[in-house]
């Protein structure tokens, strides 16, 4: 695909990992003989050969990944496999291990529309392990593959562990429990917001958290437009920062004269700002009730019940109903 090269090299830099790029003139199997060199130079003890991807059979680039294998010692060859295209990726798989020999298996895109299906089909149509599944674009979504939770996903059942060791990993816990304290006492302000924001996409896109809980899928799909995507989210976090330390701290500060300003900066609307400014504010006022002598009794959770299902959330800048 286009740019990919100088994707592979931004990852490697990413993380730390030497990237021998291609000139435009060698041949796969050179290259791979030039990378292995330079893997020699810089006393690499592992070597990863990323050759060319299709979705379907592509005879030339067999014939490529055949004659690799004759020029340079492989001690595995790991197949990468599109999850989202369901019966397409076993065929695929099956054709490559025929041709080429697979060794193991990564399936990626799980954290979209996609159950797993594909996982089941592969192991029990080829006998090959399913190493690792890929649940987004970062390195650290690349998991170790475990048939317990990839089947409870199929079922609709969620992975819960998975989330839980996730949130383990992802989010600074006294942070957490500071920023759920301010909530409950009303003084949660757009800093800790944009904080709280931040630490929840360290753990993945929204879809794939929800996707991870029971019934996640379910209520992702009655929810349809509504579902906030990764843009809602940025268009919301470019608000907060072109909010001064002051505003940020003290909305109620914010006339018409500076949500105008904000917009502006941010390349949001004025009703994007004020959405956004409703639904903090709701929010705000629904724990105050939640931490003090409001929420207590069942006359205090009705009423909090009855905020809750009265918030739109079109006015935390989300798609509206």
């Amino acid at each position: 695909r286009p740019a990919a090269p100088q994707q592979l090299e931004k990852l490697g830099r990413d993380n730390q990992i030497p990237v021998a790029m291609p000139d435009g003139k060698s041949k796969p199997p050179d290259l791979c003989r030039r990378g292995l060199e330079e893997a020699h130079r810089l006393n690499c003890d592992v070597v990863i050969l990323d050759t060319a991807g299709r979705l379907q059979i592509d005879q030339p680039m067999l014939a490529e990944l055949k004659e690799i294998r004759k020029r340079i010692p492989i001690h595995d060859t790991v197949l990468v496999v599109d999850a989202m295209t369901g019966q397409e990726a076993v065929n695929v798989a099956r054709e490559f291990d025929q041709q080429v020999g697979v060794d193991g298996i990564i399936l990626t895109k799980l954290d979209g529309d996609a159950r797993g299906g594909a996982a089941l089909s592969m192991k029990e149509s080829m006998g090959k392990p399913i190493l690792y599944t890929g649940v987004g674009e970062k390195v650290s979504e690349l998991e170790p593959f475990q048939p317990e939770r990839m089947a409870s996903r199929i079922l609709g059942m969620g992975d819960i562990l998975t989330l839980v060791e996730r949130a383990e990993s992802q989010v600074d816990q006294r942070t957490a429990e500071a920023a759920a304290h301010k909530l409950l006492a009303g003084r949660f302000t757009m800093n800790d917001w944009l904080e709280q924001m931040r630490q929840l996409r360290k753990m993945g896109s929204l879809e794939g958290i929800l996707g991870m809980l029971p019934g996640g899928r379910q209520m992702m799909k009655q929810a349809g437009g509504m579902m906030p995507t990764e843009k809602d989210i940025s268009r919301m976090e470019a608000i907060v920062l072109s909010m001064t330390a002051h505003e940020r701290v003290h909305p109620e500060v914010l006339k018409s004269s500076r949500r105008r300003r904000i917009a502006a900066g941010s390349g949001t609307t004025l009703a994007d700002v004020n959405k956004l400014l409703k639904g903090f504010e709701q929010m705000q006022s629904v724990m105050r009730s939640l931490g003090g002598k409001g929420g207590k009794g069942v006359r205090g959770r009705a009423r909090m019940l009855r905020q809750l299902q009265g918030m739109d959330p079109s006015q935390l800048g989300l798609p509206g109903r």
